[in-house]
């Protein structure tokens, strides 16, 4: 249990920034308006990441997914950063 725990505090905070950044570099507004819907959005996407590593088996398959879908988001970041 606190395996999951750990996984969706640690992975969740990563992956919710993460997709945040991804949003903000793809969107073509004002810089204050992306950190106010960064502000808006990271927490429930937090949360969100947090109930969904409860819902597997064990820990291991909570790591793994939720690493499954860090990465790809982690090389988005990348990419729009370089090309920035």
């Amino acid at each position: 249990m606190w395996s999951k725990t750990f996984a969706g505090l640690i992975i969740g905070l990563l992956l919710s920034v993460s997709l945040v950044l991804n949003l903000n570099l793809l969107l073509p507004i004002k810089e204050d308006t992306m950190l106010l819907i960064g502000l808006l959005l990271a927490f429930p996407i937090w949360a969100g990441i947090q109930v969904w590593g409860y819902s597997f088996i064990n820990a291991k398959k909570a790591w793994l997914k939720l690493s499954l879908v860090l990465i790809p988001s982690v090389l988005i970041n990348a990419v729009l950063l370089s090309l920035r």
